[in-house]
Order: C-alpha cells, then sequence, then structure tokens
C-alpha cells in the first residue's frame, strides 16, 4: 500500500505564549465581532491570528497582504522555530474527555477530493467560491497553518495508544475556551512507525474539516507541479498539506451537524413553506425535519432552501452549534433549521459508492471543539 503520508520539518512557536493560539477560521463566520474580540486580546507581539484569515474576513480587500506580510515577520523575526522532521501529538482537553489526534503532512497525490477511490478523500463538498478565496490565499503564502481535519477508524486506537507509551517531548500547552491544549513531539522514527500503523489499521482518511482548504492545497500543487521536473516533483514543499488526523472510535470525538439558517426573508412563510416538505418539529422560528442523517437527506433540505430563497429571497448562513442556531433563529426575518445528528457507525457507509456528503454537512467538535492552530509548515521556496 502506498504510503500516503510525509514527515516534515513543523514549525511552532519559538517560546510558549499564553495569547498565541485561536479556534479554525471557518467558526464563527457570521460573528466578525468574535474575530474583533480575538484580536484585541491577542496584542502580546504575534499570534496565530496573524497568520490565518477568519472566513468572516476572507475576500475581503488587503487581508491576504495582511496576512503574508505576517508570515515573512513571523520567519525573519524568529516568532517561529523549525523542529527537526517529526509530527505532533496533540491531547484536547474537554470537560468530558480527552480528544486526542495527529498532526501530520499529507502527500496530495494521495489525497482525492469529493469521493474518488484514494486513501484520503473529502467526506463532504465544498462551495467552489470557497476553494477559490483559499486558493488565492495559497497561492500568496509562504506558510500553512491549516485547520483541516481528517477522521479514521481504529477500535483499538493501537497508534494513538503506542504513542501514549513513548516519553514524548512536550512542545507546548496552552488553555483555551472548554479546557487545555497539548502539544508533544513525536521524532521521525515514532512517526515513520505511527503511519505504518495507521495505514494497515485504517487504510483509508476522510477530511472533515477545511475542505476548501484541501481542495486549494490539491489544486496549488497541480499548478506549482506542471513546471517541475520529475526530479522536483518528490519533496517539493507545495506538495504535501497538513493535517490533524483523529480516530473516529475516540469517545472524545464528537461528530455533529452543521445548521441552517435563512436570514433576510420571510420567516413565517418559509416554516410554511418547509413543514409541508418534510415532517418537523417547531420550537418558535427553529424547524427540525424528522429525517435521518444520510447524504441524499441533507441534500433534500438543502434543494428545497434554494427553492425557497430563489422564490422569495433572502440569504443562507450555516451555524456550529444547537444555542446559537436558536440565537440566531430569533432576529427578525430569520428562521433556523435544526440538521439531524451523524451517526459515527455509518458515517464512511452512507459514501462508499465514492461520492460526498453535501458542503457544511457535519463538522467535529461543534463551535467550539474545532482545531486549533499553533503548527505550520513551509510551503515554498521563496
Amino acid at each position: 500500500m502506498k504510503n500516503c503520508f510525509f514527515v516534515p520539518r513543523l514549525l511552532v512557536p519559538s517560546r510558549e505564549r499564553k495569547k498565541w493560539s485561536v479556534i479554525a477560521c471557518d467558526r464563527y463566520r457570521n460573528e466578525r465581532s468574535y474575530w474583533t474580540a480575538e484580536a484585541e486580546s491577542h496584542t502580546d507581539g504575534m499570534s496565530a491570528l496573524d497568520l490565518v484569515i477568519p472566513e468572516a474576513l476572507l475576500g475581503e480587500e488587503g487581508e491576504i497582504d495582511r496576512m503574508r506580510e505576517a508570515m515573512y515577520r513571523a520567519l525573519e523575526e524568529d516568532w517561529l522555530e523549525k523542529l527537526a522532521r517529526g509530527w505532533v501529538l496533540i491531547e484536547r482537553k474537554f470537560s468530558y474527555g480527552v480528544r486526542r489526534g495527529i498532526v501530520a503532512a499529507i502527500d496530495l497525490e494521495c489525497y482525492s477530493y469529493g469521493g474518488g477511490d484514494n486513501q484520503v478523500r473529502s467526506l463532504q463538498e465544498a462551495p467552489e467560491e470557497l476553494v477559490r478565496l483559499y486558493l488565492s490565499q495559497r497561492e500568496s503564502s509562504p506558510l500553512e497553518m491549516p485547520h483541516i481535519m481528517a477522521v479514521y477508524s481504529d477500535p483499538r486506537d493501537k497508534a494513538v495508544n503506542a504513542l501514549l507509551k513513548e516519553d514524548l517531548e512536550k512542545l507546548y500547552e496552552y488553555k483555551i475556551k472548554g479546557g487545555f491544549l497539548k502539544g508533544s513531539f513525536i521524532p521521525e522514527y515514532a512517526a515513520e512507525e505511527t503511519a505504518e500503523t495507521l495505514l494497515s489499521r485504517a487504510q483509508n482518511f476522510y477530511i472533515v474539516e477545511g475542505i476548501a482548504a484541501a481542495e486549494a492545497a490539491k489544486l496549488h500543487w497541480q499548478k506549482v507541479k506542471a513546471g517541475l521536473t520529475k526530479g522536483e516533483m518528490g519533496r517539493h514543499p507545495a506538495r504535501f498539506m497538513l493535517a490533524e488526523f483523529v480516530n473516529l472510535n475516540d469517545d472524545a470525538v464528537e461528530i455533529g451537524p452543521v445548521h441552517r439558517l435563512l436570514k433576510e426573508t420571510e420567516a413565517d412563510a418559509f416554516c410554511d413553506y418547509f413543514s409541508k416538505k418534510f415532517k418537523c418539529e417547531k420550537k418558535e422560528r427553529v424547524l427540525c425535519p424528522k429525517i435521518p442523517f444520510t447524504r441524499e437527506s441533507v441534500r433534500e433540505v438543502d434543494d428545497a432552501i434554494a427553492q425557497f430563497l430563489k422564490a422569495d429571497g433572502g440569504t443562507l448562513a450555516y451555524i456550529h452549534g444547537d444555542a446559537r442556531l436558536n440565537k440566531f433563529a430569533a432576529d427578525e426575518d430569520a428562521a433556523g433549521v435544526l440538521m439531524p445528528s451523524p451517526k459515527k457507525e455509518t458515517l464512511f457507509k452512507d459514501i462508499k459508492d465514492g461520492g460526498a456528503y453535501p458542503a457544511y454537512s457535519l463538522c467535529i467538535g461543534g463551535a467550539e471543539g474545532a482545531r486549533y492552530y499553533v503548527e505550520a509548515r513551509e510551503i515554498s521556496y521563496d
């Protein structure tokens, strides 16, 4: 079996900083105030927030230039330290347990978007416009600091359990919202052993978070390799992509739905329309359709919403977390659709024919359980 993994030299903060790490940029997309508050709290020099663009700001003029300049500054002023070749074991502590993951690099030659039959695949689709924005960002960047997360299935969790027995060097430990984030260095020999274990146990890996960023990385690599010789292609940094891998069988890995919020629309008319399409429970202007979580049912909901918006107008937003949906749906001219919850045991079966779930079908960890940024990697020779 081909090895889809690569062991890179990662970049981490050159010294531990209390305010370095921030949550994945695709969270709180509808709350610019969240990111304004984050920027105000990260005032002690640089932080990971300087090296990413929140999706709430993605596409705005000047954001890519700001991010690129910050990346070069982080390298030139030694805000980042380059490690020896290796991976990182992530331990994310919540009130209900510890979620463990492995930050590793993927060979993009082994990744297929929207399904396919490669070892690494997208579990869900991504909007073309969002992919285009991420591609513009990656083409301009000397570094990647991704929020990409992939899942695999290993009932005995052999790879992670083996790492927990190793005497790994602690790289950092941060207090974050709702718990702690700890990273330990996996040296090259242990990373190679872990890759062998993962490939023998799981064989396939499915990207759940950061699909648009992953597809942008693939498209960028295809452009770059067109100008390379065969010898140059082997270890060109653009060929690889960082991601955090988590075991679906880990009890602390929560897979949840992404809800739909209609704004600036005739909310009561939508509720009447949607209730005729699907059997629903209704709480004020939040509708809960009685449907299973399948690729087809999510697409049916999205198609129905699209038809209503086309006829009556309005905008659609995607919301992580039940409480946040209820909050936004309480606004005037707004209504929400509380999507059904995925089941871990059927997650892969539903896409066994090589397809993928519609965009924004599911997420890892809800609003605050997403990946937090720490690790980075150089993706160009500039």
